[in-house]
């Protein structure tokens, strides 16, 4: 209710302000003390009157859908509404003795413009809306993309360290049983235990090393994008083969994580569902200043349009990290024979990897 309130209020106050304009185009500096309560209260009435009109019929309007489609329509609801309801507070201010608005034709003529400055202003309201409502989004995709990583890092750590945790305790506790008895056997559980201490490690650096690419900012772009898939191809015996070309100083620090996180993202997609031996991830930094790259992999495809429509494999995360960036981002499967991602950013000419 108190919003609902606020915003005739809150017209009510912008229609002061447009009737003390007129007023002082109109009546000039210094004026009556009455003139200046007769344009204030004016101005108020007529802007709380066409807000409470407008909102009351836009309610109603927006039953239909081709109303809440076309910015247009709005637009010229906002005009007649003004128009009409200003033109119906002003005509008994016509009957004051120190009226303002010496004859109809005034009035009329002044409740076109008063339709034209609502007009406007609906068109502002209607752009910081959309604005409004894009950020919003925005910002759930961002969490959306933090929960989805959080629910991806416990099932690695659930299905890889936690497991490897696990076995490690079991054979802990066999070693304390059969440390004195069975001496040969519990030499081979020490030299088990270390290599699953081992694989743990490995395991952890690599979730470490996929959440926060500290390399990036180390060493290099390339080298960052080489160790990836060094890293995939130990863990998951994975044949992945990189090509990178170009003056990776041209990528500033955004463009560098987008790819990069793409990138991560596709191989892990591979390893899960792709059932491949081999992949391979080309990226060229072109000199006029726009970055092509592609993964490809020789598994079983699948269907693009379904997985989309589904949200799996995380494709519209995908894309939507390439849009950042004003980049376009597209996706060719074949069923049995493969998928190929391909993405494609034009660089600004002032980029440049160092700001980070």
């Amino acid at each position: 209710m108190k919003k609902q309130l606020r915003t005739p209020v809150f017209s009510g106050c912008i229609g002061i302000g447009i009737a003390l304009m007129f007023m002082l185009t109109v009546e000039g500096i210094p004026c009556s003390l009455t003139t200046f309560l007769t344009y204030t209260i004016f101005g108020l009435m007529a802007g709380f009157f066409i807000s409470s009109t407008f909102i009351a019929t836009r309610k109603f309007f927006s039953r239909f859908p081709v109303y809440t489609e076309h910015l247009l329509l709005r637009m010229i609801h906002a005009y007649l509404v003004s128009t009409t309801t200003f033109f119906l507070v002003a005509l008994p201010v016509t009957l004051l003795p120190w009226s303002f608005f010496p004859s109809r034709l005034i009035v009329f003529q002044t409740s076109m413009g008063v339709g034209i400055i609502s007009m406007m202003i609906c068109l502002a309201f209607e752009y910081l809306s959309i604005k409004d409502e894009r950020l919003r989004l925005e910002q759930k995709n961002k969490e959306l993309v933090v929960v989805e990583e959080r629910n991806r890092i416990a099932r690695e750590l659930h299905d890889s360290v936690s497991q490897s945790l696990f076995g490690i305790s079991l054979n802990l506790n066999t070693l304390e049983l059969i440390f004195q008895t069975q001496p040969k056997r519990a030499k081979a559980l020490i030299a088990q235990v270390k290599e699953m201490v081992e694989e743990a490690q490995r395991e952890m650096r690599l979730m470490i090393y996929e959440l926060q690419p500290v390399i990036l900012q180390e060493k290099g772009f390339f080298e960052a994008l080489e160790t990836l898939g060094e890293l995939f191809q130990t863990r998951h015996g994975l044949e992945i083969t990189c090509l990178l070309r170009g003056d990776e100083t041209q990528l500033d620090h955004q463009t560098q994580l987008v790819l990069y996180r793409v990138i991560q993202e596709a191989l892990h997609n591979i390893v899960k569902h792709a059932q491949a031996t081999k992949a391979q991830v080309v990226l060229t930094i072109q000199a006029p200043g726009t970055v092509f790259a592609t993964i490809e992999d020789d598994g079983c495809g699948f269907d693009v349009s379904q997985a989309k429509s589904t949200g799996h494999f995380g494709l519209v995360g995908m894309e939507e990290r390439i849009a950042s960036v004003n980049g376009e981002l597209s996706f060719h499967s074949v069923i049995g024979k493969g998928t190929t991602i391909t993405v494609r950013i034009p660089l600004s000419p002032f980029s440049n990897s160092s700001s980070y």
